[in-house]
């Protein structure tokens, strides 16, 4: 059974956890302090849920301690204005089937912060997940490396998995900001495009984008160690709806497998996006990537960046 906290509390000593989720916190206004101890499942066992769980509630703490082998490390469902800071959250590993593959995640909520943590070999998803409905969240000074869940699986497990990524649908308003994002199987921060009903006819009608979100002063270097992975990327596909209104400015990608900024094609007659004072170099493909070709750079707009290559002039030059 999970531990429930309905209190301030300080652990005084490691927690392990035969089956998850281990710690769910149901009261608001509360501080979980792991006090330097480890909160563990079990390193064989899949279907684990979520380490320590905040379901549905506001300011709360979790700070001071590690978090691995569960399916999602710490896991924010519904609530507002909680924070998870200090923590070291690794290893935590999901059935590719399942809902939960990552090191925190963010479902349905608003107004948290995630703070200076090191999220590390998480997968097969991501490092850190902003869901559905995740919104005005910041996700700030965190150091997220080496999330490629190599160490679970089949060999090429972790070739998808993303440092940190915005998925949503509807995830809004959110900054990435100050992050440290290095040896990601697939994308280091990436906001992807939404689909609720694929099987609709036409697909994916009615589903809100990703929308107007913040990446900035992030390092994203070394990432897509599957092959094929990009430093930032904002990512478009021709039948999801593609995010809007995304700001990434003032970032180092650098040595990454694919491309250092990529901004794909914004539709037309939609918001675009910008990469404003970015650096990029020595990256596999090109160091600034547009995919939009008709026109060149569409909606999007590029200014101020130093990129040691590009795909299109209009990624160079200021628009």
């Amino acid at each position: 059974m999970p531990r429930e906290i309905t209190e301030d509390t300080v652990l005084d000593g490691d927690l392990l956890c035969p089956e998850g989720p281990g710690v769910v916190v149901t009261g608001d206004g509360l501080t979980l302090d792991l006090g330097g101890h480890r909160v563990s499942g079990d390193p064989d066992t899949t279907g684990m849920g979520a380490g320590i769980l905040l379901r549905g509630v506001s300011n709360v703490t979790v700070r001071n301690g590690t978090v691995e082998h569960f399916d999602a490390g710490v896991v924010i469902d519904g609530g507002s204005d909680n924070v998870i800071e200090g923590l070291i959250v690794q290893d935590n590993f999901g059935n590719p089937d399942s809902e939960l593959g990552d090191g925190i995640v963010i479902n349905g909520s608003r107004g948290n912060r995630v703070q200076a943590n090191v999220v590390q070999r998480n997968g097969p998803f991501s490092g850190i997940s902003l869901g559905p409905q995740a919104q005005d969240n910041e996700i700030r000074d965190n150091t997220v490396s080496d999330n490629n869940a190599s160490q679970a699986g089949p060999d090429g497990a972790g070739g998808q998995t993303m440092g940190i990524r915005i998925e949503g649908p509807a995830a809004n308003h959110n900054r990435v900001v100050g992050n440290v994002v290095t040896g990601s199987g697939a994308d280091g921060i990436v906001v992807l495009s939404t689909c609720d009903n694929p099987d609709d006819e036409p697909p994916c009608q009615g589903t809100p984008p990703n929308g107007h979100n913040e990446i900035a002063h992030n390092t994203a270097n070394a990432n897509g160690t599957s092959g094929r992975g990009s430093g930032i990327r904002v990512f478009c596909m021709p039948m999801p709806v593609a995010p809007v209104g995304t700001s990434i400015h003032d970032n180092v990608a650098d040595d990454n497998a694919w491309y250092g900024i990529a901004l794909d094609g914004a539709p037309r007659g939609s918001a675009g996006n910008e990469a404003v004072a970015n650096r990029a170099h020595g990256n596999g493909k090109f160091d600034g990537s547009d995919g939009a070709l008709m026109p060149p750079c569409g909606a999007n707009a590029w200014n101020a960046n130093d990129f040691g290559s590009v795909n299109q002039p209009c990624v160079s030059a200021d628009s």
